[in-house]
């Protein structure tokens, strides 16, 4: 998805985080056959798509609650496995129970 060939709409209060928003749901769009989403391969709807939803909605709310949500979505990409290429990901899911991120 180019997010230049989407117009912004006019109530945007947070143009960064409608974008930032506009990005992630590009990316988790959709579930797969298996029911999985099909870029993290989590349950769908995945955490990413549902906080990127969330920013959505926050981006045309008062800034106090755009920040909150903005600083939810930089927490998320600090996390190791949504970095990591989505054979690292799918490859997390075959780890023992009790295997961490940090693991």
């Amino acid at each position: 998805m180019v997010i230049a060939d989407r117009p912004m709409p006019t109530d945007i209060v947070d143009r960064l985080l409608w974008r930032d928003a506009q990005s992630m749901l590009g990316r988790h769009a959709e579930a797969g056959h298996d029911g999985n989403c099909v870029w993290c391969g989590w349950r769908w709807p995945c955490a990413p798509r549902r906080l990127a939803e969330r920013a959505e909605a926050a981006s045309r709310r008062p800034w106090r609650e755009a920040w909150t949500v903005r600083h939810d979505l930089n927490s998320i990409r600090a996390m190791p496995a949504m970095r990591a290429g989505s054979d690292e990901r799918r490859s997390r899911v075959s780890k023992p129970r009790n295997s961490g991120y940090f693991n």
